[in-house]
């Protein structure tokens, strides 16, 4: 009889600012000169002085101005290209009317991982199921919270009739093989195995068993792993069940329904997704693709119903992709690549937790599927550190990064349609210093150096609802606190030409 050292959930985890905001109107054919004035929180940020470009220092970077409504942001011009930091556009005596304008809600749709590895014990004594459920607890009732949405749905989804433990293949009812985990005899590890010949010359591939009175797994079933100290007299090696092979939904579609509706947080809803938590318990796989996939499409339908809403998906998970297809990190991240080209545009921020060992490597695979998703990178931290403080940290940070630089695009005055083409964002500094963002077609076309803005819809396509600063910018207009952003109605778009 061998008790092995390895702990069963180890093994469990190998198998499963302060910006204003100003919207004015420019002076002009048809234009009544309101201005729509709101403040944002924009949260903390990194960079330093003014807007894109500055004055003195061009950057590069260079406009043109467009002539009327035209089909589409196709770059042509009929204006020489000007610098940027030259004069703000318009004429101030316009701003008439102040109005107060609502920065863009935001919704998230978390999508957490509850597979069986979940259940492994962290730093603090928390499994990491608890510890992320008390951070997303702690988030929820965060008075900085207050006015966001928040809903869950968790993965994996299983398929209805396959039992959640098997010893044949036959017990599987339709789905199956049933796997059951399998370790070399000899030795005092876990060596995985499938067959014999996995192992070493003389050793056999056995079932591996877990003791009944503590948290290891042992070999032979049907032996005794022994009492010990702490342990009553007693303690059986028994069979470890089998997992159905399938019996993991893959069908995005079942992931597009949360277990707990995105809703603006109350008092009602934030109960209904504890309830929901404290009710779900660790088991299963990491089918990464199917559940972002749901997630996505959810999320989607959410904004286009949403009146205004930012909506972002936010997965948690504790492992790399291990079923579905595509079960690889490249495969995953072109199906959050297409929530950010889609319309509207989802933005997936990921959060991991992984041993020690593992981290490296998880950085490294999370962090293509987060740039895949318009998220710059994921927040990854190991079980040897406080893992509720890491999630919780991470959830602010999602909050900050989603709302800073998204603001709605203003109505435009009675009887009156307002002309997409003839937009242009201004920055004025603390220090009054006026310079123009300019705009480019999509967030894929933003320039790590010379930023921009754009709509959230080509208005050639659709009607735009929201303007989004591209993360270049924001982080320039965030490390200027005194500083405000302008909307300018009336004056040809300036767009940038790279």
């Amino acid at each position: 009889m061998i008790g092995l050292s390895v702990s069963r959930d180890s093994v469990a985890s190998r198998r499963a600012a302060r910006v204003a905001v100003t919207f004015a109107c420019v002076a002009g054919a048809g234009c009544a000169g309101i201005r729509h004035q709101a403040v944002v929180d924009a949260g903390p940020g990194s960079g330093s002085g003014g807007a894109t470009g500055g004055t003195g220092d061009d950057g590069g970077m260079v406009f043109a101005r467009y002539d009327g409504p035209r089909p589409s942001f196709d770059g042509v011009m009929d204006a020489p290209p000007r610098a940027v930091g030259s004069a703000p556009l318009g004429d101030a005596a316009c701003a008439a009317q102040t109005q107060k304008a609502e920065r863009l809600p935001l919704d998230i749709y978390v999508m957490l991982d509850s597979s069986g590895s979940m259940s492994e014990v962290t730093a603090t004594g928390q499994t990491k199921w608890d510890a992320i459920s008390a951070a997303l607890t702690a988030f929820m009732t965060d008075p900085n919270s207050a006015g966001l949405g928040v809903g869950l749905q968790y993965f994996p989804l299983t398929k209805a009739g396959v039992p959640p433990g098997c010893a044949v293949d036959g017990d599987c009812v339709g789905s199956g093989p049933c796997n059951i985990l399998k370790t070399c005899a000899a030795g005092s590890q876990v060596v995985e195995c499938q067959k014999d010949s996995d192992c070493g010359r003389g050793d056999v591939c056995i079932p591996l068993g877990g003791c009944t009175a503590s948290n290891d797994f042992c070999v032979p079933v049907g032996g005794f792993c022994g009492g010990g100290f702490g342990l009553p007299p007693g303690n059986a090696c028994v069979a470890i069940p089998g997992y159905c092979g399938g019996r993991d939904s893959c069908a995005g579609a079942s992931y597009a329904t949360p277990a707990v509706e995105v809703t603006t947080l109350t008092t009602a809803s934030i109960n209904a997704m504890v309830a929901s938590l404290k009710a779900h318990m660790p088991d299963g796989m990491t089918p990464t693709s199917a559940a972002l996939t749901g997630a996505i499409t959810h999320a989607q339908t959410l904004a286009r119903a949403s009146n205004g809403h930012r909506v972002v998906v936010l997965l948690a998970t504790d492992g790399l992709p291990d079923e579905c297809t595509p079960s690889d990190t490249a495969g995953v991240a072109s199906i959050v690549a297409s929530g950010v080209a889609g319309t509207p545009s989802i933005s997936t921020f990921v959060f991991g937790v992984f041993a020690p060992a593992e981290q490296q490597v998880a950085q490294m695979n999370l962090d293509a599927i987060a740039v895949a998703g318009g998220t710059k990178q994921a927040f990854v931290t190991n079980v040897g550190q406080n893992v509720e403080q890491a999630f919780l940290s991470a959830l602010n940070s999602v909050r900050t990064e989603a709302l800073s630089c998204q603001f709605k695009v203003p109505a435009a005055t009675a009887g009156q349609t307002l002309d997409y083409y003839s937009v242009n964002v201004q920055f004025t500094s603390g220090a009054g210093q006026m310079v123009t963002i300019g705009n480019v077609k999509s967030k894929a076309a933003c320039d790590s150096r010379q930023g921009g803005w754009y709509y959230d819809v080509d208005p050639a396509t659709g009607t735009p609802q929201n303007i989004s600063i591209c993360d270049t910018s924001c982080a320039q207009l965030r490390g200027d606190p005194a500083g405000r952003v302008d909307v300018l109605v009336g004056c040809k778009t300036e767009i940038i030409v790279p």
